[in-house]
This record gives structure tokens, sequence and C-alpha cells, in this order.
């Protein structure tokens, strides 16, 4: 692969600045960039991430592309919205806005556009149904629908969480487990998981936990309040999203960190997450999603496109297929769980 560069949202006047120097504006038309026209130069790739650079989700679905593109002629920008820090829409629009016109000034061939912020605020005003880029989208957890895809330009990886599996998976650990409280922040992307959850138990029928009523938190002292709670109600807890929610006295966003180091601290019940960040919080167990597959599915999409000129209208949506199964054995240890051995030699991903 060509250069690497990275890029964080740190002043939006550089952006700005880029697209004057290249003769790019908000109403510019978008041609494919200088690759296009010679063969053997690299091609542009930007890779646009709702999250941060320090977002584990960022930082694995960013080495899923990565790998997809590895070998190829392509230089490989990213650049990041922060959407879970800065929930405000104008702030967000403002960025989206600059990056229109920087993509506009670099010409890119392909724009790989990573979870619902950046289909919200970027690809679905700016980019979709234009001739150039051909975009790829992945960890997309809304309806597709909600944003026109797939579009003329547009394909991608829809995002699936095995929350089945997860929770067969905590019952084999925990057999005396039957109920469990799923806890979630209250951003977007929580409601589109939570109408999933619904969606998969009218379909599919009961999990083998039963859940409570299916709701979101806004705050940590809300959080808080329901873990305390959870430890004479129910058998379980089942975290799915903590990275939005606010401290009530300051308005801030609370560090999933500490969130989730308060609530390792705070409860006795066995915990089932359903994503590749949960490595690092402590979680009991889960069949995890992958943000390295969502990257390197979408990644392998843009370089069919790259390669072979493919474009995007002629390759349908993918959706994940591999779940990781995650064993945390020094929670296990904590919570004075004996987990059978034919679960941990199945494990994919053990912390010891």
């Amino acid at each position: 692969m060509g250069p690497f560069r990275l890029i964080a949202f740190a002043v939006l006047a550089a952006f700005a600045a880029h697209a004057a120097l290249a003769g790019g504006g908000p109403g510019a038309a978008l041609a494919a960039g200088p690759g296009a026209e010679n063969p053997d130069a690299p091609q542009l790739v930007l890779m646009v991430h709702s999250y941060s650079p320090d977002h584990a989700w960022s930082r694995t679905v960013g080495q899923g592309v990565q790998e997809a593109l590895r070998g190829a002629r392509v230089t490989l920008e990213h650049l990041y919205l922060d959407a879970k820090r800065d929930q405000d829409p104008e702030s967000l629009k403002a960025k989206a806005k600059a990056l229109a016109e920087y993509i506009e000034a670099s010409r890119p061939q392909a724009v790989i556009a990573s979870d619902d912020a950046a289909q919200q605020y970027l690809v679905v005003p700016y980019l979709k149904g234009r001739a150039a880029p051909q975009v790829f989208f992945c960890g997309v957890n809304a309806p597709l629908s909600l944003y026109g895809y797939p579009a003329s330009n547009v394909s991608g990886v829809r995002e699936r969480w095995h929350f089945r599996q997860s929770f067969d998976l905590l019952q084999r650990i925990a057999p005396k487990a039957r109920r469990a409280v799923l806890l979630t922040d209250d951003s977007e992307t929580s409601a589109f998981i939570l109408a999933d959850v619904r969606e998969d138990l009218a379909h599919s029928g009961p999990y083998a936990l039963a859940l409570g009523p299916l709701g979101t938190t806004g705050t940590f002292q809300q959080w808080q309040s329901k873990v305390r709670r959870a430890q004479a109600s129910a058998d379980a807890l089942a975290l799915v999203l903590y990275h939005s929610l606010r401290d009530e006295r300051t308005g801030a966003t609370v560090p999933m960190e500490t969130v989730m180091a308060w609530t390792n601290a705070n409860n006795r019940l066995p915990t089932v997450g359903f994503t590749d960040y949960v490595t690092q919080h402590g979680i009991l167990c889960g069949v995890l999603e992958s943000g390295h597959e969502q990257g390197f599915l979408a990644g392998s999409m843009t370089r069919l496109f790259l390669e072979r000129r493919v474009p995007a209208s002629q390759q349908p949506v993918r959706v994940n297929q591999r779940g990781t199964v995650y064993l945390n054995l020094r929670t296990a240890e904590r919570l004075r769980l004996s987990i059978p051995y034919e679960i941990i030699e199945a494990a994919g991903v053990l912390v010891k």
C-alpha cells in the first residue's frame, strides 16, 4: 500500500485552506483523482470515521481496511468526526461540510465511511448519487433505507451484532442465569441496535436469558442506579454501548473507561458484551462482532473497484458473518465462575 496519512479534526480551517489551494470548494464537481489518469500513481482513498482516532472501534475498523488494501497502490488518509464526544448536531454539520470541501479538493477515487454519523452528516447530503467518488460504508446499524442505500455510487457493509449467540454463551457459563438487564446509552446508534433486538425477538423467539424492558440510559448517574438495582433484580448484565453517557453535574461525556471501572467495582453479576471494544473493559464474555471484519469487507469492496473497476452499484451490500468467542478468565475468577474447558478451548479471544 502507498503512503498512509492520519488527519484529525482538531482544526477545521486546515481543510478549507487545503480546498482553496487545490481550487476546490462546496460547488465544485467531484471527479476522479490523479490516479485515474496515471495508472502508475497511487490512488487516493479517504476513510471517514464517525468517531475519534483513540476510539477502539475506529482503530480496529481502520486496521481491517489497511489489511484489505495491503499491497495495493493506494494512498489512504483517515479522517474523523469525533461524534461520540461531540454530539452537537450543528458542530457535526460544520465538520461534515469541511470534510466535503476537502473531498472536493482532494478528488479521491473512493471514500470509505464508517458508522452512522458519517452517513447522516457526510455521505447522504454531499456524496450520495454523484458520479465520483465511489463510496463504501461499514459499521452501519440503521436500516439502510433510512439513508437511501444502496445508491448509484454507494454500497457497503451492514453491521449485525450476535445477541442470540452471546446470550447462549453466557448461559452455558452461568447455567442458573434466567434474566438479564440490557444497558446502553441514549445515542442514535443505541436506538438502531435496540430496534434490531426487538426485530430479532419478534422473528426468532426469546433469547436464552429473558430481557427486561428495552430502553436507553442518558447519564452516568442513571447508569449507576440501574447497575445497583440490577444486583437484586437480575442474573446478568448485557452491556451494549456506554460511550455517550453524560455527567449530570457537568454535562460532559464520561469516558467509557471511567464508566466500566465503576461498573466492574460495583457489579457482582456476569456480564456479556457484543463487539470487540469490550475486551478492554473486563466484561466476562460474548460472541463479538468484529470492527476488523467490518473494515476488511469495506476495504475489499473498495479494492475491487480500484483494481477491477467494479463500481459500488454492481457490488451487493454485505453483512458481517464471523463472530469471535471472547472470554475473560480474570473476570470469571473475580465472579467465582468456573468456565468449562471446551468453552475456553473455543475462544478466539482469551484474557487470562
